[in-house]
């Protein structure tokens, strides 16, 4: 097991957070677990856990215990060897070109602001019941702009016919992609632009030598799934995600 507290969503939640990560092995002994990460201290916070799919008792357990299910969360890679558009891309005939954003707070924070409340409308954040709809856009334009400073971190704006139609978040590794975050802004979300997006997107990091991109889907958004199905992501792992929370005060 693994407990994180996530001091930096006390910002989006108004509250302490903490998270935990369990394993198959934190899912045998059910009680065990349950009394170890010792929820009672965390009656006002806004906990998370993520755990394997699959183990239904520890699931029930924490539903017992006051955790809501909220999503399957899935990982997801696709190689970036030798990259090709696919068919339909190509037909289309034009795409969308990728400029990578200046590494300044000031132009990180113009593109952060581009993000609207109603832009992730599929997000667990987004769909709880118990909180504003606009926590996830808020709690999404914070984590862009706590990776400004990171060497790592990689910002992107997405342009068709000289406007900005999306964006991406990423962060380099050793030899591959880690895609953080990344969707078409508002005013496109029923354009069918999120192909280009994508399209763009996986040009140019394979451009850049990296062999592969991974990054994780929720199983609330069926559309961004049949995307990235078309764009031959594959699987990789597979966690169910709860949370407990009391509400707004």
């Amino acid at each position: 097991m693994l407990k994180t507290n996530a001091t930096w969503e006390r910002r989006n939640f108004g509250c302490d957070a903490y998270e935990f990560k369990l394993d198959a092995n934190d899912c045998v002994d059910v009680t065990s677990t349950i009394n170890e990460m010792n929820l009672a201290n965390m009656d006002n916070c806004f906990v998370t856990v993520k755990m394997p799919a699959g183990q239904i008792k520890m699931l029930h357990a924490l539903e017992s215990n006051g955790f809501n299910f909220m999503e399957n969360q899935f990982r997801i890679t696709r190689s970036l060897k030798n990259y090709q558009s696919p068919d339909l891309i190509k037909r289309l005939g034009t795409g969308c070109t990728q400029q990578e954003v200046a590494k300044t707070s000031s132009q990180w924070r113009a593109v952060a602001d581009m993000l609207t409340d109603n832009i992730f409308t599929t997000d667990r954040v987004y769909l709880d019941p118990l909180l504003p709809s606009g926590t996830s856009a808020t709690r999404y334009r914070n984590w862009i702009m706590d990776l400004v400073d990171n060497p790592a971190a990689h910002l992107f704006l997405y342009y068709k016919d000289n406007v900005a139609i999306g964006f991406s978040l990423a962060l380099y590794k050793d030899g591959y992609i880690d895609d953080l975050l990344a969707g078409v802004f508002e005013a496109f979300l029923s354009s069918g632009y999120g192909f280009l997006l994508f399209d763009a997107a996986l040009k140019n990091y394979s451009g850049l030598g990296f062999t592969k991109i991974e990054t994780s889907i929720s199983s609330n958004n069926f559309s961004i799934m049949k995307l990235y199905q078309f764009f031959d992501y594959e699987i990789i792992s597979q966690h169910y995600v709860l949370r407990k929370y009391k509400g707004v005060k």
